[in-house]
C-alpha cells in the first residue's frame, strides 16, 4: 500500500464496536457481497465508516418510521388478504451459531396457520419492478436465520420498495438457500485471510452510492 493509502486510512479509518460478533458474518454483510464483494472488505477487514450523504441518512430515518408504522396497523391485510388476523414482529435480531450469521429484520409475519415470512422496508426504488439482486439475498438470508430460529420452513417473503408503494414477493427455494450458504464461506474467507476481493462493476460505472467510493478508488 502507498504512502498515501496509508496516511488516507490513518485519518479516516475508525474502530467502533461492531454489533457483529467477529466470529459471525450479518445479513447485511451478505447483501454487500451480492452488490459488491469489497464492501465486505471496507466493513469488516479495514473497518472504514461509509460516507453518506444528507439524502441516504434522511432516508435511513424515514425508512426506520415507516417500518414503526406497521405496528399501528391492527393486521397485515396491507399484503395480503390471506395474512388477516397475522402477528407481525417488528426489527427482530437473530442470530444462528451454526451458520455463524445473525441479522435484524423489519417484519417477520406470523400467519395463523405459523408460516413465518420475513418482510424488507426500502426507501428507494426497485429494479425496474422487479426485485434488486441484493435485496433478494439479503431475504433469503433473513429466511436462513427464521428457520434456525423458530424451527420452520421459510418459502416466501417480501420487499417493499416505500417510494413506489410497490410490493414484491420472493420465492425463496432451496438452491437460492445454498447460494447463500456458499456467498457466507467467501465472507468468512475475506474476513479470515483480509484479501481484497474484485469490485462487482467497473470503477467509472460506480456510483458511491455504498459510501465508499473515495477510498475504492485508491486501490
Amino acid at each position: 500500500m502507498s504512502k498515501y493509502k496509508d496516511s488516507w486510512l490513518s485519518r479516516k479509518q475508525k474502530l467502533p464496536l461492531s454489533d457483529v460478533a467477529e466470529e459471525f458474518v450479518s445479513v447485511t454483510d451478505i447483501k454487500h457481497y451480492i452488490y459488491c464483494p469489497r464492501l465486505v472488505y471496507f466493513d469488516r477487514v479495514l473497518h472504514v465508516q461509509p460516507v453518506f450523504g444528507s439524502q441516504q441518512e434522511e432516508g435511513k430515518e424515514q425508512h426506520e418510521e415507516y417500518v414503526r408504522k406497521e405496528l399501528r396497523r391492527k393486521d397485515a391485510v396491507y399484503y395480503s388478504a390471506e395474512f388477516v388476523g397475522a402477528e407481525k414482529l417488528l426489527f427482530t435480531s437473530l442470530s444462528s451459531p451454526a451458520l455463524g450469521l445473525q441479522g435484524n429484520v423489519d417484519c417477520i409475519i406470523k400467519t395463523v396457520k405459523r408460516e413465518y415470512i420475513p418482510v424488507e422496508y426500502k426507501n428507494m426504488s426497485s429494479d425496474k419492478g422487479r426485485v434488486c439482486m441484493d435485496h433478494k439475498y439479503q431475504l433469503v438470508a433473513y429466511a436462513l436465520l427464521v428457520e434456525a430460529c423458530f424451527d420452520t420452513v421459510v418459502k416466501r417473503s417480501f420487499v417493499n420498495y416505500i417510494p413506489e408503494g410497490l410490493i414484491l414477493r420472493v420465492d425463496v427455494t432451496p438452491s437460492m438457500k445454498s447460494y447463500v450458504k456458499r456467498v457466507l464461506g467467501h465472507i468468512k474467507r475475506i474476513i479470515r485471510d483480509e484479501e481484497l476481493p474484485p469490485i462487482r462493476v467497473a470503477k467509472h460505472k460506480c456510483q458511491g452510492g455504498c459510501g465508499h467510493r473515495q477510498i475504492c478508488m485508491l486501490f
